[in-house]
């Protein structure tokens, strides 16, 4: 196993409010990891603070430097600069352009990581290599059939998928999934968890989850740490996080997990 991301002491506060109370983890390349808790927990604070999104108030962020070896601080990054550095999101709320096709939105993405300002609609005559790498992602995702149809026609879960393409079109080492599966019915459930199984088989990519479904959190996690009130209350494996008295007490039993 090697660590991919770490954080130590990691706090964030807002005033008289902690928000993330000095949480270290350690997340290995060899897991999915699912972060569960209360609305309130700290997960999307969290989650902004590995990402870039917030500044800590104390505490440190390491990534996996694959140049260098071993971890690199991304502590103090702009978002581009973590996302550079291989660290990925998707979020609770759709994240794409309604405007632009299945495929123009990853090849945006695409041209987005290379770091180019070439426009995205002519490119694609002069750059093979680009549409290899679009047509790779869009079949790894399941969206060739649908790749040239327009987004804001797109069912729920079709738009979800869209946007785990676009967070893998920039070849993350960490992928960060905020609720995958919110408003999803039964079946777009079903097929994205089966997609996010076969993307972890497949990809050298690394997953942690926050998901309030926990049948999905069972399916999928290979260990499951709960936050509460910003701390981390339980790390475990899935039979001992979920037989934990003090989580089946605070959360398990409670619509708000």
């Amino acid at each position: 196993m090697t660590t991919v991301l770490k954080t130590e002491d990691l706090r964030k506060q807002f005033g008289e409010l902690t928000a993330v109370d000095d949480v270290s983890i350690e997340i290995d390349d060899s897991e999915i990891t699912s972060i569960i808790g209360p609305n309130g927990a700290g997960k999307t604070t969290f989650y902004n603070l590995l990402t870039g999104v917030l500044r800590p108030t104390s505490g440190s962020i390491w990534l996996r430097d694959d140049g260098e070896g071993g971890l690199a601080d991304i502590t103090d990054a702009e978002p581009h600069e973590v996302a550079q550095a291989g660290l990925s999101r998707s979020y609770q709320i759709t994240n794409i352009f309604e405007g632009l096709t299945v495929r123009e939105n990853v090849r945006v993405a695409r041209i987005s990581h290379e770091g180019t300002r070439l426009d995205f609609r002519s490119r694609a005559a002069g750059d093979e290599a680009l549409e290899v790498d679009i047509e790779e992602l869009l079949e790894l995702t399941g969206l060739t059939d649908i790749a040239d149809t327009p987004c804001d026609t797109l069912s729920h879960g079709e738009k979800r998928t869209v946007e785990i393409a676009l967070a893998l079109a920039i070849e993350p080492d960490v992928f960060l999934m905020d609720e995958p599966t919110a408003g999803m019915n039964p079946t777009e459930v079903t097929e994205i968890v089966s997609l996010i199984r076969e993307l972890d088989a497949d990809l050298d990519a690394t997953f942690v989850v926050t998901e309030h479904n926990m049948d999905v959190v069972t399916d999928i996690s290979d260990r499951i740490v709960v936050l509460a009130e910003g701390a981390i209350l339980a790390d475990g494996t899935p039979e001992d996080v979920l037989t934990d008295d003090r989580v089946t007490e605070a959360y398990l039993g409670s619509d708000s997990v």
